[in-house]
């Protein structure tokens, strides 16, 4: 048995065991009284005998039941606590998952964040006297919950103070402050020093359902790490891809798709709903097979586990806010809604700048004919860089929806969407290391949008630029060394770099060109899709350019509640607290009264898997996993605490008694 706070017990025990004694020294004021008898004399020089300052104390019950009582209130404050789990002393990280999976609803009632912090909870009472803890709680980014400490009530307080998140649950940030903070732990070798070797990174202990979107990305060095499993439930059907579009020879017609997926074990049969701005639009029936338990993947051909599902198109000259929702109480609600924006409809405008009139002309043509774009505009690449500044852009942005340059490097670039042939952005994060000769495409992203149903088997390319890309780049198609095709997001811009230009390959002349180029048109423009930055993971920062005139940008929740942000001499603006599903409306105080809404939804297969993995891999390594109930260290107190008032009450009991004989 050990005592969590005897120091506070034994300061308390200082202070009021001899307070108890003196009361029994106190000497009474007595007042003189006539009496008819002498019976009681004797029981008066009992009382007088007590009250002498120095003589021993006789037999008292009262006092002995009053000397119980105090030390079994003592004992309470001192948290004794049985030692079922003996471990020796521990430097431990309590990893604990805050992210949406962590709301699913489990048989009970309860939500795998509350049997986490539970289990939490558990782990820091069975830790043994002396042991350091620190808690950090992570979703889409980690947070230091309570730093080291070996303050049960601390540690246990603040694991409490835990709630979940709708974002995605990635680990990386998560382990990078665990060994960051226990590195503190460390040995020197005498004479020589810190030695790194004798670096010792604390214990690392998760408590969540295992289910993390970076888990082939990282890893565990020197620490060792235990996966508590949280949760039991699997059943959950949720929207996983979401896509909103206008036909670009009807903008006034939308259309909608999402797919659906189920994750449990058991056939279902639901409705999904869509609606345009809380208005029912359309009702599609959806049958489901059960998922496979170890792939997520359909059980039988017949009956799959996924299906697409293509809303009637319908005619609307208005924006608005389009929802899909299905009508399913499973275990994890969240993915049952998606939600988009969608723009007044609106002709598109390109800006094509060649000086090859054969490439001009040409993509003039796949615009205007392949793609149905009438508002084409052909500028060389002098005239580009000596156009005024009306020309190019309105109100600070790009006045043209794609500008597509072949051959030509620039910084004239105003905020908007561009795609380079051959030629190259000039911004700080990209850089041209040479030239790539006779070189083939080795693999490409066919799950991309903009290579969605684009075959590059028979393209041959003579040369490519040799690009030097950002981290955040998506790289879209790649050589035996080099990347031959990225897209570049900054705020503000999106910018399809094509390594090569097109009159160094036959690209330009085969049947996948017109589709890649109706692809990038889709994604980057708007027009036919909904403007893919407003379409946003919880957790996501989105950006929002500054109207002319705005001071102050409001920012409307999901909630309700209202956040405002001042403008100052921003371009654009930047907003990241997005951790709950739902649309965020941005307004701006300019003269137009600017408004942009963006919609947080899951869409994520590993987030809506709510299965608890119970074989945990970080980069093939196998965690240690524990699941089911442990046996813990029980805390004695409350019996402590029955024990004395059970003793208060004889003690009143025989006092009262005593005085009434």
């Amino acid at each position: 048995m050990s005592f969590l706070t005897w120091p506070a017990a034994l300061m308390a025990a200082s202070i009021s065991i001899p307070l108890l004694l003196l009361l029994y020294f106190l000497k009474l004021r007595r007042v003189e009284r006539t009496i008819s008898s002498t019976l009681l004399w004797k029981k008066a020089i009992q009382d007088l005998q007590v009250n002498a300052p120095f003589q021993k104390l006789r037999k008292n019950l009262l006092l002995l039941l009053q000397f119980l009582l105090l030390l079994a209130v003592l004992m309470a404050i001192a948290g004794p606590v049985v030692n079922f789990v003996r471990q020796p002393e521990r430097n431990v990280v309590l990893l604990i998952d805050q992210s949406a999976s962590m709301r699913t609803k489990e048989a009970d009632g309860r939500l795998r964040i509350d049997l986490a912090r539970e289990a939490a909870r558990d782990f820091v009472d069975n830790l043994p006297s002396g042991s350091k803890a620190m808690v950090v709680a992570f979703s889409d980014r980690a947070e230091v919950v309570c730093t080291f400490t070996n303050d049960k009530r601390r540690l246990k307080d603040r694991i409490d103070s835990i709630e979940a998140t709708d974002a995605k649950s990635r680990i990386g940030e998560a382990l990078q402050l665990a060994v960051a903070y226990s590195s503190s732990f460390v040995e020197t070798t005498g004479d020589a020093g810190f030695n790194p070797e004798s670096l010792q990174i604390a214990d690392i202990e998760l408590f969540g359902d295992g289910r993390l979107t970076d888990a082939a990305d990282e890893f565990v060095t020197r620490a060792r790490m235990t996966h508590h499993i949280i949760g039991q439930a699997s059943d959950n059907v949720g929207i996983t891809a979401y896509d909103v579009r206008r036909e670009i020879d009807r903008p006034g017609v939308v259309s909608v798709f999402a797919e659906i997926q189920n994750f449990g074990d058991k056939p279902v049969t639901l409705d999904a709903s869509l609606f345009l701005d809380d208005k029912l639009k359309d009702v599609q029936q959806v049958t489901l097979g059960p998922a496979s338990i170890a792939t997520s993947r359909p059980a039988s051909d017949d009956l799959l586990s996924g299906r697409n599902v293509l809303f009637e198109p319908f005619d609307h000259d208005a924006g608005g806010v389009l929802t899909v929702k299905l009508s399913r109480d499973d275990s994890f609600p969240l993915d049952n809604v998606a939600s988009g924006p969608i723009d007044p409809p609106r002709a598109l405008r390109v800006l094509v700048v060649a000086d090859d009139r054969e490439i001009a002309y040409m993509m003039e043509r796949v615009f205007r004919d392949a793609l149905e774009i009438n508002d084409v505009t052909l500028m060389g690449a002098g005239n580009y860089e000596d156009a005024e500044e009306s020309e190019l852009a309105v109100e600070g942005r790009s006045a043209f929806d794609l500008v597509v340059l072949s051959d030509h490097d620039t910084a004239r670039l105003f905020p908007g969407n561009y795609i380079f042939f051959g030629g190259v952005p000039k911004i700080d994060s990209l850089t041209v290391d040479g030239d790539v000769e006779e070189n083939f495409f080795v693999t490409w992203r066919e799950g991309h949008p903009l290579l969605r149903y684009v075959t590059l088997d028979n393209v041959y390319t003579r040369k490519w630029k040799r690009l030097n890309l950002p981290p955040h780049a998506a790289r879209l198609v790649d050589g035996e060394d080099s990347t031959v095709m990225a897209l570049i997001t900054d705020p503000g811009h999106r910018y399809l770099v094509v390594a090569f230009g097109l009159l160094d390959t036959n690209f330009r002349m085969q049947p996948a060109f017109p589709i890649f180029m109706q692809n990038a048109v889709d994604y980057l423009a708007g027009g036919a899709v909904t403007d893919s930055s407003r379409l946003i993971a919880p957790g996501d920062t989105f950006t929002v350019p500054t109207p002319p005139g705005a001071q102050m940008m409001t920012v409307v929740r999901p909630d309700g509640t209202e956040e405002e942000v001042a403008v100052e001499d921003r371009h654009t603006m930047t907003y990241g607290r997005t951790r709950e599903i739902g649309s965020y409306l941005v307004k701006f105080d300019d003269k137009d009264k600017t408004t942009e809404t963006f919609c947080a939804n899951i869409l994520d297969a590993t987030e809506s898997t709510i299965r608890p993995n119970k074989a945990l891999t970080l980069s093939g390594q196998a965690i240690e996993t524990v699941s089911g109930d442990v046996e813990v260290n029980e805390p004695l107190w409350p019996w402590a605490v029955g024990l004395a008032l059970v003793l208060l009450l004889v003690e009143w009991w025989i006092y009262n008694r005593r005085v009434m004989i």
